[in-house]
This record gives structure tokens, sequence and C-alpha cells, in this order.
């Protein structure tokens, strides 16, 4: 592998941890004339900090990703933007609703240990918090075999392998953009007391997939408004429209639901799906999960390099 591949931020593309934090950050008293420079030497220091945790800890499997809202790098005054990097984008119809809420900055850290993502997560915010102020910190754990809160297997459609580049990493803009990623971050708070109240064939029928074997039904046996065919698209070119998860289930006993992260080479992939699960057809229907959860966060990022850390000072 040539030096270009090892480029990008590692927790775009390891396999899904059990753990993570979400952590979304916004300015606070932040004068970008008065303090740009020293914000930018403690962003160039916050890879070397992480591996320094990572080193402390080599079974924990830690990784972390550090993303930036479109709104936040304007206003760093960055003389280059990645060219789809842009707002979250709101959808509003009849039916539903996806908030756009974007904050500033996303920490992503993910492990096989809470005790060590919470660690790397207070060295974090201590060199952070004199610019940026907390927005949400949201725990997301892995539920049983890697079920969402409704039951179902979740990430079953998840690119394997070299693919998994593929799809997260951009390779088509400047070279202190490629080998990064665009992430969209949603909270879903689930409506799980109304959930339970479908009988098992009306769970399996919403999904378009077996509850207990995870076997997906035949494209014949879909409903037009079952989640594995609104989710599943193709582009007019006839290719699947791909995007690599790394959600997670989050909860306790007022709100619970799904950490939805996606990571894609292009914005435009989260923005098919999105936009298809949403549309109303001539049923009158969307997507039938969406009868049973609420998007109530919507966020929008870029993940560079690991090289543009190290150039930016």
């Amino acid at each position: 592998m040539g030096e270009s591949q090892e480029n990008y931020q590692k927790g775009i593309i390891e396999e899904a941890s059990p753990d993570a934090l979400f952590i979304t950050l916004n300015r606070a008293v932040f004068d970008a004339n008065k303090d740009l420079a020293s914000f930018l030497a403690i962003l160039a220091s916050i890879p070397k900090v992480i591996l320094d945790v990572q080193d402390s800890h080599p079974t924990a499997k830690l990784y972390t990703t550090i993303g930036f809202s479109s709104d936040f790098w304007d206003f760093l005054k960055f003389s280059a933007k990645p060219k789809k990097l842009i707002k979250f984008q709101a959808i509003h119809n009849a039916k539903v609703s996806m908030p756009a809420t974007d904050a500033d900055m996303l920490l992503h850290i993910r492990s096989e240990r809470h005790d060590v993502n919470y660690k790397l997560a207070l060295t974090l915010y201590a060199l952070l918090q004199p610019y940026l102020t907390l927005d949400e910190m949201v725990k997301g754990f892995r539920y049983l075999d890697s079920r969402d809160l409704t039951g179902f297997v979740d990430g079953t459609e998840n690119p394997q392998g070299e693919e998994r580049k593929s799809v997260a990493l951009v390779a088509d803009d400047a070279a202190a953009f490629n080998q990064g990623s665009y992430i969209h971050l949603q909270k879903y708070h689930h409506d799980l007391a109304h959930w339970q109240r479908f009988s098992l064939q009306q769970q399996e029928d919403s999904y378009g997939r077996s509850k207990q074997e995870n076997i997906e039904y035949s494209a014949v046996d879909k409903a037009s408004c079952a989640h594995t065919k609104r989710s599943a698209i193709k582009d007019q070119q006839g290719q699947s429209v791909e995007i690599l998860r790394h959600s997670l289930p989050f909860g306790d006993l007022k709100h619970s639901g799904l950490l939805f992260a996606s990571y894609a080479a292009s914005p435009d992939n989260f923005n098919l799906i999105l936009a298809n699960m949403c549309q109303v057809d001539d049923q009158e229907a969307i997507d039938s999960i969406l009868q049973v959860t609420e998007a109530v966060t919507g966020h929008a990022f870029f993940t560079p390099n690991l090289r543009w850390f190290e150039n930016i000072i």
C-alpha cells in the first residue's frame, strides 16, 4: 500500500466498535482574528494526542475521527475547502421532518472500552474548551449481536474489505482533501412503545427482512415503503449508492434510538438515500421505519486526511 493510501484517519475505515462517543462542539468566545493561530496549533497537535492514548491502551482498538462543518470551515478562513462540503440538507414534507442542526466540529471516538473513550474525550475537550463549547455528547453502544433497539440487525449492507475505502474516502478532490470523508450524523429517537404494538409480520414487512434470521425479502415481496427498498437505491448509471455506516444505538430509560453515522466519498450518496426514504409515493407512504422514529438532529462534516493537520500551521 502506497503512502497516499495511508493518509486517512483510521477511524473512518476500521471495523465497527462496540462503544463510541459522538461529541459535537460549537464556537464559544472565539475571535478568529485573535485566536486562530493558537486554535490551529491545538488542532495540529490532536493526532499526536490520540496516538499517545492509543499507545497507552494498545488492546482497546481506539479510533477517532475529527470533522468540521461548512460554516466552521469558512469561519477559520482556510484558503481552500472540500468542493462538496455544504450544510446538512434538511427535508420537510407533509409526512416527515429531517432537521438541520449543524454543529461546528465532531469528535467520533470509538473503541472496545468505554473508559478509554472517555479518557480521550476528557483529554481532547480540555484542549478545545478555551475555544469551543459542548453541544452534545452521545454514548453509542453495541446492542446484542449488532442490532438496533427495534431488534433488527443494523449495518447489514455495509461494504466490506477494500470496498470500504472506495465507498468512504474522497479520491477526486485536491490533494489536500483526498483520503478525507464526508460525514452525516443524525440522532433518531425511537418510539419503542409504538413499535412493540406492531405484530412480528408488520415489523418484518417494515424492514423487508426477517427479524431473527436477518434474511432479506426478495424484491417482489417487498412493499414500496420497506426500509430495505427505500435505503438501497441506484444512481442514474445503475450503480448502487453506498455509504459506510458507523451507527450505534443509544439510550436510557427515558429516550432511546439510533445515532446514525454515514461516511462517504461524496455527500451526494447520503443525501440521495435520505431523500428516497422521505419521498412520499403515490400511496402516500414514506419509509415505514420513519413511522416509529424521529430525527432530532442533522449534522454534516468533512473529516480531513492526516497530512492536512500537519500542514495547517
